[in-house]
């Protein structure tokens, strides 16, 4: 059920953002969005995991009860009451949006690039504890250190893709792959597995903004009552990610063991690096085709 929450929260700002900003400040605002959620994913997790093995499982829950209750109090308080969200809208009308070409290989992109990740990440802990020998308290303070690096990469996110668009993604999932080689070539070795997986951080959330402005451009000009589908294509296709590549993680991590998640997540970086450049060349054309119908 919280999971399916953290989906939603994502969405509603997400859709928010242009009401509330204009054009040219879209993609910073989505990038610091994903970056407060990479902060609450990785930083606040870490935190989260200190306080219930010093203290009780049990005040972590209370945390995160007393956030929730703040946020809604702000949200009451500061979200407009009207905008272009009220607008209605059938689901016909906004499913259309799905069956467009480039939307589909785009959410493919999150499939792979986010799993490719994940695969990982899933499983860091075990894999800073068992492979790297840290304890608790440096476990915890490398998480801590990996969001602050995620927030960097929403943040570099937000700039990629209001200078160059997806075609910057073709360089980011070749580093990817690279920086997962490198991590399953080092092994345990310290502290060059640790620079792997820093580096790593920092290329995580690159291509989360240039993907969702695509969705919402799709949607803008050929779908614009699906707005808020767009804005929500996003989470799902993340979220769908990040089970995928946690699931195929659990599966290497219990046949060949932990350290060969590095080399499976570098395969799945490469396949969302040939999603990417078809999606592409799909948006090209599907723009071509909305002019010439014009």
């Amino acid at each position: 059920v919280l999971g399916s929450v953290s989906g939603a929260l994502l969405a509603v700002g997400v859709t928010y953002i242009p009401e509330l900003l204009s054009p040219q400040q879209t993609s910073l605002a989505i990038s610091v969005v994903y970056g407060a959620f990479s902060v609450a994913m990785v930083f606040v997790t870490s935190i989260g995991k200190f306080v219930a093995d010093t203290l009780d499982w049990h005040v972590a829950m209370y945390g995160t009860l007393t956030f929730a209750v703040l946020i809604c109090g702000a949200l009451v308080a500061f979200m407009p009451r009207a905008g272009q969200t009220d607008e209605p809208a059938t689901f016909r009308e906004q499913a259309g949006l799905l069956r467009e070409p480039s939307i589909i290989t785009g959410m493919l992109i999150f499939l792979f690039g986010v799993g490719s990740v994940y695969v990982f990440y899933g499983y860091v802990t075990p894999y800073l504890e068992q492979v790297l020998g840290m304890g608790t308290v440096e476990a915890s303070t490398t998480l801590m250190a990996y969001g602050v690096f995620c927030l960097i990469s929403n943040i570099l996110g937000g700039w990629i893709d209001a200078r160059f668009g997806m075609k910057a993604l073709l360089v980011t999932f070749v580093l990817q792959a690279a920086a997962l080689l490198g991590l399953f070539a080092v092994g345990g070795t310290m502290p060059l597995a640790l620079v792997f997986v820093f580096i790593l951080a920092l290329l995580m959330y690159l291509f989360s903004v240039s993907c969702i402005t695509h969705f919402m451009d799709v949607a803008r000009s050929r779908h614009p009552k699906s707005m808020v589908l767009a804005s929500s294509v996003e989470p799902m296709a993340f979220n769908v990610g990040i089970s995928f590549g946690t699931a195929v993680g659990g599966a290497v991590v219990s046949s060949v063991g932990i350290a060969y998640v590095g080399a499976v997540g570098a395969v799945f970086s490469l396949v969302a690096w040939a999603l990417t450049l078809v999606t592409i060349k799909l948006a090209r054309w599907e723009r071509k085709r909305t002019m010439a119908q014009a």
